[in-house]
């Protein structure tokens, strides 16, 4: 019960202070920015790993490098950026309409492409374990 009350005392500090649960211009941050920014915070990469953030303020929109120090690919160099899905200028113009649409129906067609399966004609082999 203690800890429940010294950190609704840290929340309300924080909020008073402008702390980190605001983003510039005191907007209050989206849930999307506070998961990522705990992820950060306990990730723990490998020596062969990188994460790159060009905009220090943007931690939706980030780029993984990662460079083998063995087997086949070693010395070499993979970069992989990754983006905020920005519906206003998407690659995938369908997925885009569901996610503006139907932001659920979106989120479980994501699930259902990683888990391997059919996205409306579309299969996607499962990449997770």
């Amino acid at each position: 019960m203690i800890k429940l009350f010294s950190l609704k005392q840290q929340k309300k500090d924080e909020e008073s202070a402008g702390g980190n649960r605001t983003g510039a211009g005191g907007k209050k941050a989206s849930a999307a920015q506070l998961r990522i920014q705990k992820d950060i915070n306990e990730l723990n990469l490998p020596k062969t790993c990188e994460i790159n953030f060009p905009d220090d303020d943007d931690l939706l929109n980030f780029r993984l490098i990662i460079s083998p120090d063995e087997g086949f690919y070693k010395g070499g160099k993979f970069v992989f950026s990754f983006k905020e899905p920005n519906p206003e200028d998407p690659l995938n113009k369908e997925a885009a309409e569901v996610l503006q649409t139907n932001r659920r129906l979106f989120e479980q067609n994501v699930q259902r492409s990683l888990r391997g399966g059919y996205v409306g004609a579309t299969y996607f082999e499962r990449c997770l374990k």
